[in-house]
Formats: C-alpha cells, structure tokens, sequence
C-alpha cells in the first residue's frame, strides 16, 4: 500500500516537522519505505510551507506528486489552493478554526479543532501534533508507538507537552469513520 500525504500550512506551522516525524516513524521505527519532498512560498514573511510525504510497503519509485491521497491544511489560503488537486475518493483534514471548507462531493473532508486543543494541552505550536495523532488514528497507516518514538527523536522542546498533544488529536479521531 502506497499513501501520498500532503501537509500545507503557514509557515511555523510545524509542517515540516510533522512531515519528517511521518517519514522518521516509517523508515527508522517501521518497516516501511519513505520520501518527503519540501517546499516553500516565495514570500519572505508570512509564506506557506509544504510538505509532501510518501509512504509504502514497497520501494518508492518517485516521490513527487500533483493529486495526494490526503491533504492536510491549516491555513484557508493553503486549503484553497489545493483542494483542487485531492484525487477523486481523498481524504481532506483542515483546521477548523481557520478554514471554511468548500464543497467537493468527491472526498472526504474532515476539521480538527488543532489550535484550539493544542491551546488547551498549554503549547499553542502543539497544533501540529494534534494533527499527526488524529491522522495515524485516523489512516492506521502507523502504529502509535513508531510515532511516538520519531516524536521523541525529533521534537527538540516540551516533548512531553507534544506527546499530549499527539494523544489528544488520537483522542479526537476516535469514532470518526472513512
């Protein structure tokens, strides 16, 4: 099984951390394959940052995409300019504080209250992690501990703090179904 994972937002959003936790918890702590590609607005300040993540059983043979399985987007201005490149049957996860999700028939689409949660856990910047636990809730595309054990390899500060930060949005992802 093969997943192309999106993650877009602003910048010091954490995309980029929560992309390498993704592809740490599948190489290092899992035995799958993965490969993250980044990129960047070309905006000085106040730019968005991306990070697109491949992950599979088997080897990867390219690891650039146009149309991810799943996309993940905090900010509006990010989710509207990809919404349009979800494939068909793809699964949409935004931050429901900061964006009003359009209609598209064709996926799925599904907020997460992350800043909010990430607020009450005490670490506004947390907001990332709420979003990496509801996704391996949610995809079971890793297990929990693989993930948990790249966010300790990873996460420089407040790892405790990230790590209930992470529970939380697994807590948040119980019940929903695809």
């Amino acid at each position: 099984m093969e997943v192309r994972l999106r993650l877009i937002g602003a910048g010091g959003h954490g995309i980029l951390l929560a992309g390498n936790i993704i592809g740490t918890a599948a190489t290092v702590y899992s035995s799958k394959n993965a490969t993250m590609v980044i990129a960047y607005s070309p905006a000085q300040r106040g730019g968005w940052s991306r990070a697109d993540v491949v992950v599979s059983d088997e080897p990867i043979d390219f690891p650039i995409f146009d149309h991810p399985d799943v996309l993940v987007a905090t900010t509006q201005e990010t989710y509207d300019l990809e919404i349009g490149n979800v494939r068909s049957g793809g699964l949409i996860v935004y931050e429901e504080d900061t964006v009003k999700p359009a209609v598209r028939g064709d996926v799925t689409q599904l907020g997460v209250p992350a800043f909010r949660t990430a607020i009450k856990v005490g670490f506004r910047i947390s907001a990332n992690m709420v979003l990496l636990g509801f996704l391996t809730e949610l995809l079971k595309l890793l297990p929990h501990d693989a993930v948990k054990l790249a966010i300790k390899a990873r996460v420089k500060r407040r790892i405790d703090v990230n790590l209930q930060a992470y529970e939380e949005g697994v807590r948040l992802a119980r019940g929903v179904r695809l």
